[in-house]
């Protein structure tokens, strides 16, 4: 079984998107792209969309500082420990 890439990006640039859209302005107009909270919630979703669990380190302190460099780290963690979890119930990864 191969990795799920496409759908997992997508649904990390959603999470972002969305995340985005609920977030109130700081006070000193300045924050990473993709911070904490918003980072908690992408992995969330990740982990609801193909049922890994991903580790709290996933996230560097404070977040982010944008959205490519998110995508980049969650996408390389994601298809690691899917792909040990894949070999774990014995399928065949790719």
């Amino acid at each position: 079984m191969q990795f799920p890439e496409a759908l997992v990006e997508a649904a990390i640039r959603d999470e972002i998107i969305v995340a985005a859209k609920d977030r109130p302005p700081t006070k000193s107009g300045w924050r990473p792209e993709v911070d904490s909270p918003v980072a908690i919630r992408v992995l969330l979703r990740v982990e609801a969309e193909i049922g890994i669990e991903l580790p709290e380190d996933t996230i560097p302190p404070g977040g982010f500082d944008d959205v490519d460099t998110c995508v980049k780290g969650i996408l390389e963690q994601s298809r690691r420990l899917w792909r040990e979890k894949q070999r774990q119930q014995g399928e065949t990864v790719s």
